[in-house]
């Protein structure tokens, strides 16, 4: 009898196996893992529904859709991937699978259950590699170099079916008895297939995209649109990627997540896991997976994760609450408190990150042009430059990712409720500080000593610059990293350092972060000042310092809505990132 769960985790099923079935007690259901099972799979659904054609048949940039009533094991998912490998087009090209699960596996359980097939071990392999944390929501798992995207979602079918925006080509409706689950079927076989299924449609050339901003949330997106076959011109008035807030040498991964489970903290949460996936491809490369703590710090900061742990339950895996002993165990140095040890976090080298992306082929790079307008002409885009440029660039699409700059490019009348704050990181040098494992968070974040730059040095940061438009260093900032660094972890620097011995070369890096009015990100199609989508323009921004956590996700969904394919993100959690409410009102400037 397993213990009841707390949002947001979710009750995994409880298969009894046998020699070749698994019994979910959650459900009373049953699959089989028999090949007379499979056999019929393969012939009642990817034979019956034609899809060796219909796969080899997807155009240039295009998608194929498969959509299913309870993801069990994946054992149909990885049948449908292996078929995809077999009949997907010469062309880039991306196979959708959308899948709700109640009660979902555990990892270890998923294993067991597809260890019984040798002919799926390596697809197998790469989706246990990606399998999700058993939280409730959607969980978007790009595999195979992005041409298969699985969009799994842990709770009711009915959920999944009322949030998740996509359009079905094929649905696999056989893997549950009415009698068994009877709200799934209901839904499924009659008005949401019916909703969610995609029309006939002849595939065009993929439109050209114009992605302005080389920061990390534009190299994402160029990159993430280029591995699905579109046309890509990344614009940006630096000399190279990463150039502006971007491009610390390194960058905190993580997120604060919120005391109540809201959907402002499953958007946290979406973006953090995601991230977390994503990334793992750049591990020890760009990516430093070292594990973080989040110092309780404070006496506010040690109520606030006291009534996080009482009212939230997240698997281990993901977080866990930790003494003092463990968190200097973890962390490799004396700390002066426990807190939330995160062990999927870590540090990003943001700006060799940006450059590599932007060297995905189908990314046309073009650089120092600073972009001083933005008007439709003729169907298209145009995009004008300031001189020495003088040749536009026209783009079908274009998506404004510049930062706290969106506001001067945004076309057309009106104000927006964008701000810029500045940010300023100190450069610390390896004798001037200890040398932790992990990444420290709490008034300040302190990486681990990297080599950087032919040094050795840790990146402390970020002061917090509300009023501040100084783009230079400057003493005082330094000072106060240092002092706030000291007095959340008074023995991680030299006792001369902490006391305002500060040394006269010390470096560091100002960039600008771009937040909004109700801090929470802008992703998608701009509206104008009657509320109506403008064609072919879109937003990626206001995602302040943890940029590097929410880009990932937020790249994702704005690359399925412009390319029309599912949607990453459910439509509760879409809704908090419209770009209407941006919007300067008559009675917030009053």
């Amino acid at each position: 009898m397993s213990l009841p769960t707390a949002p947001p985790a979710i009750e995994p099923a409880e298969p009894s196996w046998g020699k070749d079935t698994a019994e979910f007690k959650s459900f009373g259901r049953q699959y089989g893992c028999s090949k007379k099972e499979l056999e019929d799979f393969r012939h009642g659904f990817i034979e019956h529904n034609s899809l060796p054609a219909r796969f080899s048949s997807v155009p240039e940039a295009g998608s194929f859709v498969v959509a299913e009533a309870g993801f069990g094991s994946g054992l149909n998912f990885l049948a449908t991937w292996q078929a995809w490998q077999a009949w997907k087009p010469d062309h880039a090209a991306t196979l959708h699978f959308v899948a709700s699960e109640r009660a979902p596996l555990t990892l270890q359980a998923l294993k067991s259950a597809l260890s019984i097939w040798p002919e799926f071990q390596d697809l197998a392999n790469e989706l246990i590699a990606s399998y999700p944390p058993l939280v409730h929501g959607a969980h978007r798992i790009v595999l195979a170099e992005g041409t298969v995207r699985l969009t799994l979602f842990f709770g009711e079918s009915n959920d999944a079916w009322d949030t998740l925006t996509f359009k079905a080509d094929a649905w696999i409706l056989n893997g549950f008895e009415p009698t068994l689950a009877p709200e799934i079927w209901q839904k499924t076989a009659t008005k949401e297939a019916i909703q969610h299924k995609q029309p006939d449609t002849s595939g065009s050339q993929a439109p050209s995209v114009a992605v302005i901003g080389a920061g990390i949330a534009g190299c994402l997106l160029a990159n993430n649109l280029a591995r699905r076959g579109h046309r890509v011109t990344l614009i940006d008035a630096a000399d190279e990627p990463g150039s502006a807030a971007s491009g610390n040498l390194q960058g905190a991964m993580y997120v604060k997540l919120g005391v109540e489970f809201n959907h402002q903290t499953q958007l946290a949460l979406s973006a953090l896991t995601f991230s977390q996936r994503y990334y793992a491809r750049y591990t020890d490369q760009f990516w430093h997976p070292t594990g973080l703590i989040q110092l309780a710090w404070s006496n506010k900061e040690q109520s606030r994760q006291r009534r996080f742990t009482e009212r939230n339950q997240y698997p281990e895996e993901l977080l866990r609450s930790v003494t003092r002993h463990e968190a200097e165990t973890l962390a490799g140095a004396k700390l002066p408190c426990g807190g939330l040890w995160f062990p999927g976090c870590g540090w990003l080298e943001p700006n060799k990150l940006c450059k590599s992306l932007a060297l995905q082929p189908g990314i046309k790079q073009v650089f120092g042009y600073a972009v001083n307008q933005l008007e439709p002409f003729d169907g298209h885009w145009c995009v004008s430059g300031a001189a020495p440029h003088n040749s536009d660039i026209h783009a079908d699409q274009v998506v404004i990712c510049a930062g706290h700059l969106t506001p001067e490019l945004i076309p057309g009348p009106g104000s927006f409720r964008f701000k810029a704050i500045r940010g300023q990181v100190t450069y610390l040098p390896d004798p001037l500080i200890a040398q932790p494992r992990a990444v420290i968070c709490g008034a300040r974040y302190l990486n681990p000593v990297h080599n950087a730059q032919g040094e050795n040095l840790a990146v402390v940061g970020a002061t917090f610059d509300l009023h501040s438009k100084e783009t230079a260093t400057t003493i005082e900032s330094h000072r106060e990293n240092i002092q706030a660094v000291s007095s959340m972890v008074p023995d991680i620097i030299s006792q001369n350092l902490a006391n305002d011995g500060l040394p006269d070369q010390l470096e560091g890096r100002v960039g600008f972060r771009c937040t909004t009015h109700d801090y929470q990100p802008v992703a998608g199609v701009l509206s104008d000042t009657q509320g109506q989508n403008i064609e072919g323009l879109y937003l990626l921004t206001g995602m302040g310092s943890k940029g590097l956590t929410y880009a990932p996700v937020l790249a994702e969904f704005v690359a399925d809505q412009l390319t029309g394919q599912p949607q990453a993100l459910p439509a509760t959690l879409a809704k908090r990132l419209a770009t209407g409410r941006m919007r300067q009102r008559k009675t917030d400037a009053s």
